[in-house]
């Protein structure tokens, strides 16, 4: 069979992309779970109805994002524009997005932890394929530098952001001077949920936890606190995230 080589079969190119590239922790030992099914079905109502929320949501920017998904891994991709005012709105559209497929993942309905990076650069993406250094980079600071369950935020998109009042409630700089994603910022009354979620995440792990998981855990533990306390709302002020894991 010969591949068509007509002038429309090389006239696909890349552009620019702010682009999220998640991975959702602990799916390899669900796979080989016997509740695997269970897992399965969790992460397609979980892909599912981000994306259905994401069409729902009434904004211009939301029509165009694009999701990508194999396995335990999503890519999460907005075309941007050189226009500040709209690059602006963009940005935005691409953060709440990731945020919010975070937080429904963090709570009750699913109860799983996840890290990734976003970062802007060029991209080509259809329903066939993914491909550009955006991705590249994105890969790469997810699988080496984000470590803790956090979505780590490129310098290169971190500049933007603090240019931006509307947009800065997005990011928090971590510990180690690198900025991650607040995927609190647009959530509200959200305590009594993301405690149970995280409930039902140390359920599942049981009781004695290798080193590498703890810290995740208490990352997550110490994340969500601080922004329950400072977003100080009165209804969630009883709920806390507490840790009840030993270590192997």
């Amino acid at each position: 069979m010969l591949i068509n080589q007509n002038a429309d079969a090389y006239s696909r190119k890349t552009d620019t992309y702010i682009v999220a590239y998640i991975d959702l922790l602990g799916i390899t030992n669900k796979i080989k779970s016997t509740d695997q099914q269970l897992a399965m079905n969790i992460l397609h109502n979980l892909y599912t109805f981000s994306i259905n929320v994401t069409k729902e949501v009434q904004i211009e920017e939301n029509k165009d994002i694009r999701f990508k998904i194999f396995s335990d891994n999503i890519i999460i991709a907005k075309k941007i524009s050189s226009k500040t005012k709209q690059r602006k709105r963009d940005i935005r559209s691409l953060l709440m997005c990731a945020g919010h497929f975070q937080e429904l993942a963090a709570s009750d309905c699913v109860g799983w932890l996840m890290r990734g990076d976003i970062s802007i650069g060029q991209l080509f993406i259809d329903d066939v394929m993914v491909w550009g250094e955006a991705l590249l980079k994105s890969y790469y600071l997810e699988d080496k530098v984000a470590n803790y369950p956090r979505i780590i935020i490129d310098r290169n998109v971190v500049n933007e952001i603090l240019q931006d009042s509307k947009l800065s409630g997005y990011i928090r700089k971590d510990f180690d001077n690198l900025y991650f994603l607040n995927f609190l910022n647009d959530c509200h009354f959200c305590g009594e949920m993301l405690m149970n979620g995280f409930k039902n995440m140390q359920k599942e792990i049981g009781k004695d936890i290798d080193e590498k998981t703890y810290q995740k855990f208490c990352w997550h533990m110490n994340f969500v606190n601080s922004e329950l306390d400072r977003k100080n709302e009165k209804r969630d002020r009883k709920y806390r995230l507490s840790l009840d894991l030993q270590l192997k």
